[in-house]
């Protein structure tokens, strides 16, 4: 903790800097301090980068992240991701989106997960103080569990992502994501982020997070649900 309340320090000292000029890339640094509940309780640190390229009828979003806790030598906790996605945009307000996914995450009993999929969304509102976009589609995920049995499945899906702006320099946001399982209609997953985030200057933020994810049929010994509460520090380039 001291290292990250030196980095806000250093953050809050700098002075605003200029407004950049308009640019078709944009990328996300974020380092976090979290508190874990379900499958794993532990404080740890984690760190995440979102990189967005945006060409007048595409747009492009590589991510990834992780985080772990290691005591005495032993890995107690770990959690890695990574993705891409592609939108094709459409005229108006709609588009049509391309995803691949990977996970490994020892919380929720997963070795490896892989998840594509393919549908359409639409940029309901897109206002300066309101934004809501909406996504649906389908796809496949193929998931190496580790102490059960692997699964395999098609998907339906479906995705809400609501911005408002609080004042010039805050925001609220809420993600919402179904995740449908044709096999077996019991295997559905639910994720959601909620999350308030202030500007410090041009180039950086603080965020506040909470993550909860459910998976109805995790496996024999885990828990269906896990939560990942957040105090973050966004770095903008």
């Amino acid at each position: 903790m001291k290292t990250l309340a030196t980095i806000l320090f250093l953050a809050a000292a700098l002075p605003a800097a200029a407004a950049d000029e308009a640019k078709p890339w944009k990328d996300t640094a974020e380092l976090s301090y979290v508190k874990t509940t379900g499958n794993s309780k532990n404080s740890t640190l984690s760190a995440k980068n979102l990189f967005n390229y945006d060409w007048t009828r595409a747009a492009l979003e590589l991510a990834a992240g992780g985080l772990g806790t290691n005591s005495e030598g032993t890995t107690t906790a770990e959690q890695f991701n990574a993705h891409e996605k592609v939108s094709l945009k459409f005229s108006g307000k709609n588009y049509a989106f391309e995803r691949l996914g990977w996970e490994k995450n020892r919380f929720a009993n997963i070795q490896d997960r892989w998840d594509l999929g393919l549908g359409l969304g639409r940029n309901l509102i897109d206002k300066e103080n309101d934004k809501l976009s909406l996504e649906a589609g389908g796809g496949y995920i193929w998931e190496d569990r580790i102490t059960s049995k692997n699964e395999d499945f098609g998907t339906y899906r479906g995705y809400m992502k609501y911005q408002r702006k609080l004042s010039p320099t805050a925001h609220a946001a809420q993600d919402l994501e179904w995740l449908g399982n044709l096999k077996d209609s019991s295997g559905y997953r639910i994720n959601a982020e909620t999350a308030l985030v202030a500007s410090i200057n041009s180039h950086m933020s603080m965020k506040a997070s909470y993550v909860w994810k459910m998976v109805n049929k995790p496996g024999a010994g885990f828990r269906r649900k896990d939560t990942i509460t957040g105090v973050s520090l966004i770095i903008n380039y």
